[in-house]
């Protein structure tokens, strides 16, 4: 039995380590621009992808364990991926999306 238990607590730090959370989103818009911001203290490894027909995908790692975070929104209407701007800092990370 103590068997069993050790390993399946194995597993459990194993699918804990893979898993990626959502982090912490928020977001307000006016006609010509969306603004998200993703709070994220110390954000590492920060990758950000905008598709023209409206998809927002954001994945990091954050803390000392490097524990990584992930989200993807589909937005409502297409966007300008060109004209988009990023800011990142200690403790979130800004996007002004371009509608």
């Amino acid at each position: 039995m103590l068997k069993i238990c050790k390993y399946l607590y194995f597993l459990c730090r194993i699918g804990h380590s893979t898993f990626s959370r959502h982090p912490s989103v928020k977001w307000a818009q006016r006609s010509d621009n969306l603004f998200i911001t993703v709070q994220l203290p110390d954000a590492q490894d920060v990758k950000l992808k905008l598709e023209p027909e409206g998809k927002f995908f954001f994945s990091a790692t954050s803390g000392a364990d490097k524990i990584p975070y992930e989200i993807e929104l589909e937005l409502f209407d297409k966007i300008i991926v060109e004209d988009s701007k990023t800011s990142i800092g200690s403790r979130s990370i800004h996007y002004i999306v371009k509608k």
